[in-house]
C-alpha cells in the first residue's frame, strides 16, 4: 500500500475510551473464575504500556480495582492490552488491511487458551477479554516473566533452548487438540490463519526483498562476477519466488500450528528459572498451519549469529526433537504415527532452508538495523517510517550498510548465505 500523503489523526478521543464499565466487569469476572472467585468491580484506570514499542499495536495495562466476596480489603490486578494502532489513521488503515490485529485476537478467542490445557508446561499467557480491535490477558512480567535486557541482539544457546522447547509444546499441544477434537486446525482456523507477512502483495515483505536484492549484488564475493551478476538480477528473483508456496500448509510434511515470530523481543523468560522453564510466548499475530520446521528455522535464523548457528545447529535440532518428541508421548501420542520421526523433521528441515535463509535476510532489514533507527524514525519522522516499512527501504539500508560497518557485516554474512545456498557457480 503506497499512500503518498501522511495526515495522522487521531481516531479515538483518549485512552479512557478503550473500555466501558460494563467490558471491566466482563473481564474481571473471568480473571476471577480460575481462582473460583467473585468480586465487585470498584474502578479501573488504563495506563500506556511504555515498555511495549511495537509497531504493529499499541499498548497498555489495565489496572482493575475490586472487593471479593465477604471481604474488606480493595484487590487489585493489572492486565496487558494490545489494541490496533489509533493515533495514526493511514497506518490503521494499512493494519485492517493486512488483518494482523484481528488474526491474533480471533486466535486466542478461538484456540490459545484451549491449547494451553495440554500441557503443564506455561508457553503462553491467558486471554480474558477479546473484541474486534483489541484483547486483554495475562500480564507476562507478573506471572514472574522478564523480557531479555533491552539491546539484546543474539541470543546464546543457553538462551534459545527455552523458546525451542516452547515451540515443541505448542505443537505438540496443536496435535493433541486436534486428535482430541476430531479436527484439522489448518481447515477450523482457515480464515484465521492466512498469510499476512509473506506474500507478493504484503509491502513489509517486498520491500524488504527488494533490498536484499541490492545487497545481494554488491555483496564482495560476487561484486565483480559477471556470471553471478546475471544470476542474481535475473534467476534469483524467481528462485526466491518458491518460498511464497513454502508458507502455506505442506502436502507432504505434518502441519502443526506455528508461531512464526519467536525472536527475541516476543519471547519472556522465567526470573527465577530461566533456563529450567519454558519462554512465555507473546504477538501470535503470524501463525500459520505449517510443518514444524517453519519455526525451527525462524527462531534459529532470527535469534543466533550465523556462525554460531551453523556451530550450534545440531545440538539445537536434537533439543528441538527430544523436547517434542516428549510432550507428544506424555500426551500418548506416537510422533513416528504423525509424521514426525527423526529422518522424517530432518527432510522437513531441508526443504525449508530457503525459507529460513531468505526470511532472515528480509527480517534484517527491520530487526537488524543500527540501535534505534527505527524506533526514532517512527517518533521523529512517521512519514519516512511508512516509507521505509511499506514503500521502499533499499536505498536506506544501502546508505545504513556504508555508516555502519557491523551492519553491513551482519547484512552480508546473512545474504551470502543466501547466495551460497541458490547459486551454484559452473
Amino acid at each position: 500500500m503506497s499512500i503518498d500523503g501522511y495526515n495522522p489523526v487521531l481516531t479515538r478521543k483518549n485512552r479512557m475510551e478503550l473500555f466501558t464499565a460494563e467490558e471491566c466487569k466482563e473481564i474481571l469476572a473471568n480473571l476471577l473464575a480460575d481462582k473460583n472467585e467473585n468480586g465487585v468491580l470498584v474502578n479501573f484506570d488504563i495506563v500506556p504500556a511504555t515498555e511495549h514499542v511495537g509497531f504493529l499495536g499499541e499498548y497498555f495495562h489495565l489496572y482493575l480495582r475490586y472487593q471479593l466476596e465477604d471481604q474488606i480489603d480493595i484487590q487489585s490486578s493489572r492486565l496487558f492490552v494490545k489494541s490496533v494502532i489509533f493515533q495514526n489513521a493511514n497506518m490503521e488503515f494499512y493494519m485492517e488491511k493486512m488483518g494482523v490485529i484481528k488474526k491474533e485476537i480471533k486466535l486466542y478467542e478461538l484456540l490459545l487458551n484451549e491449547l494451553k490445557k495440554f500441557s503443564p508446561h506455561v508457553w503462553c499467557a491467558k486471554c480474558y477479554f477479546t473484541r474486534d480491535d483489541l484483547f486483554v490477558m495475562q500480564n507476562v512480567e507478573d506471572m514472574g516473566y522478564v523480557a531479555l535486557p533491552s539491546g539484546t541482539r543474539f541470543l546464546s544457546e543457553n538462551q534459545i533452548t527455552p523458546i525451542l522447547k516452547s515451540l515443541a509444546t505448542l505443537h505438540a499441544s496443536s496435535i493433541a487438540y486436534e486428535k482430541q477434537m476430531g479436527k484439522t486446525i489448518g481447515v477450523e482456523l482457515r480464515e484465521w490463519l492466512k498469510e499476512v507477512s509473506v506474500d507478493p502483495d504484503v509491502e513489509w515483505y517486498t520491500t524488504g526483498l527488494r533490498a536484499v536484492l541490492a545487497v545481494a549484488a554488491t555483496h564482495p564475493d560476487v561484486l565483480d562476477n559477471a556470471q553471478a551478476q546475471e544470476f542474481i538480477a535475473k534467476e534469483l528473483p524467481r528462485c526466491l519466488d518458491k518460498v511464497y508456496y513454502m508458507v502455506n500448509p505442506s502436502p507432504t510434511h505434518r502441519n502443526v500450528f506455528v508461531h512464526r515470530d519467536a525472536w527475541g523481543a516476543n519471547v519472556f523468560y522465567h526470573k527465577e528459572q530461566p533456563q529450567e522453564k519454558r519462554s512465555v510466548l507473546v504477538d501470535f499475530q503470524l501463525c500459520r498451519y505449517a510443518p514444524p520446521a517453519m519455526d525451527f528455522h525462524l527462531a534459529t535464523y532470527l535469534n543466533l549469529e550465523p556462525k554460531n548457528r551453523k556451530k550450534m545447529i545440531d545440538g539445537l535440532t536434537q533439543t528441538y526433537y527430544n523436547a517434542l518428541t516428549e510432550e507428544l508421548r506424555e500426551m500418548g501420542i506416537d510422533p513416528n504415527q504423525e509424521q514426525l520421526s527423526k529422518q522424517e523433521f530432518e527432510k522437513s528441515l531441508k526443504d525449508f532452508a530457503l525459507f529460513g535463509e531468505t526470511y532472515n535476510c528480509i527480517a534484517a532489514t527491520i530487526l537488524h538495523l543500527p540501535k534505534n533507527y527505527l524506533k526514532n524514525l517512527k517518533d521523529e519522522r512517521p512519514e519516512a517510517f511508512h516509507r521505509f516499512c511499506n514503500v521502499d527501504r533499499t536505498e536506506d539500508v544501502l546508505r545504513l550498510m556504508k555508516e555502519h560497518s557491523e551492519f553491513a557485516d551482519y547484512m552480508y554474512e546473512c545474504v551470502g548465505d543466501l547466495l551460497a545456498l541458490t547459486y551454484k557457480e559452473n
